[in-house]
């Protein structure tokens, strides 16, 4: 394993496990951005710049932009976030999570036709080979897609616009 694996993995694990036990929503969104980034290094190391570029665009720079917006959407106030969890609480989680992976990767460690391709196959996560496959393969679903997403963007909208004009009206009770 190269040493970039190692070292992405590993933040990958830590950054997700900060993810999911913080009890702030944007400390969590924080989190999820750098577990994020080291998706795109494992793309990279993989020899895949164009997917670890398009991972961070559409991941990091639109689908963690959403989460934010829904977030401070929320307008959530100090008390009702609660305390932090405890250490114990969130160790427990790690073990858990490392018991789940583990029973995940140990079929994929032990059998050694299962093991991920030591070298990738030449023209492998370049644009051509990418764009070949969507268009060619799956055009129509990549169209509803985003057709799905625009129609999501112009929901939040009506829903925020919504929300900021019933709270501007002044109370007639």
């Amino acid at each position: 394993m190269s040493p970039i694996f190692l070292v992405a993995s590993v933040i990958t694990l830590v950054s997700a496990l900060m993810c999911v036990t913080r009890r702030n929503p944007v400390y969590s969104a924080v989190w999820l951005l750098v577990c994020f980034l080291s998706f795109a290094l494992h793309y990279l190391a993989l020899s895949a710049p164009f997917l670890a570029t398009v991972h961070v665009v559409v991941y990091t720079g639109a689908i963690l932009v959403l989460f934010l917006f829904v977030i401070m959407l929320l307008n959530l106030r100090e008390e009702e976030l609660g305390d932090e969890y405890p250490l114990s609480r969130q160790l427990g989680v790690a073990g858990l999570c490392t018991a789940l992976f583990g029973t995940l990767a140990w079929p994929l460690m032990s059998d050694p036709a299962l093991r991920p391709f030591a070298t990738v196959p030449e023209g492998y996560g370049s644009v051509e080979s990418v764009g070949d496959v969507l268009f060619r393969q799956y055009g129509l679903a990549f169209e509803l897609v985003s057709l799905l997403i625009v129609v999501a963007m112009f929901g939040a909208m009506i829903l925020a616009k919504k929300t900021l004009w019933n709270s501007a009206e002044p109370n007639r009770g």
